[in-house]
C-alpha cells in the first residue's frame, strides 16, 4: 500500500493514457493508493444506490478505504438507535474534519408509518452544523449539457 501524495500546485502535466488504459494502471502494480481518513456519511434511497456502484466499480478497486469510518444515517438505522448514529458521525466529522455525506431522508408522518418508524426524526443538517462549528452542508445540482431539469406536465 502507499499513501496518496499531495500534489503541489506546479504539478507537472501527465500526457493522457492510450486508449484502453486506466490513469490506474501503474499505480495497479505498486498496490491501491490509501485514502485519508474520512468520515462517509450513508443516506438512503437513489443515491445511495448509486454511490455503493460509483465505490464498487470505481474507488474500492483502485483505493484502499479502510481508514474511512462509515456512518449509517438511514431513517430505520437513526430509530433503531434513538439517532446515536447521528451523534457518533457528527464527532467523528469533528474529529477527522473530513466528511462525505450522502442525502438522507427528513422522515413525513407518511413516512414514519411506512418505515415503521417510532418518531419522525428531525433532519441530520442542524445537528451536523452544530457538531461542526457551523459548517455548511453543500449540495448542488449536476448540470449535464443536453439533459433538461425538472419535468413537464402533460
Amino acid at each position: 500500500m502507499r499513501l496518496v501524495p499531495r500534489l503541489a500546485s506546479s504539478a507537472r502535466r501527465v500526457a493522457p493514457a492510450p486508449f484502453g488504459a486506466t490513469a490506474f494502471s501503474s499505480a495497479a502494480a505498486q498496490g491501491p493508493m490509501v485514502a485519508a481518513p474520512m468520515v462517509y456519511i450513508a443516506g438512503e434511497e437513489m443515491t445511495h444506490y448509486c454511490m455503493n456502484l460509483i465505490l464498487d466499480k470505481w474507488i474500492k478497486p483502485h483505493m484502499d478505504t479502510s481508514k474511512w469510518e462509515y456512518y449509517d444515517l438511514s431513517c430505520v438505522n437513526r430509530d433503531n438507535t434513538e439517532d446515536q448514529c447521528l451523534k457518533d458521525a457528527v464527532a467523528a466529522g469533528a474529529r477527522l474534519k473530513a466528511i462525505f455525506k450522502e442525502p438522507t431522508i427528513t422522515p413525513t408522518a407518511e413516512q414514519k408509518e411506512r418505515f415503521g418508524l417510532k418518531k419522525t426524526w428531525g433532519s441530520p443538517n442542524g445537528a451536523m452544523r452544530r457538531g461542526w462549528n457551523g459548517i455548511t452542508i453543500s449540495r448542488d445540482t449536476i448540470h449535464i449539457d443536453g439533459i433538461k431539469l425538472g419535468f413537464d406536465k402533460v
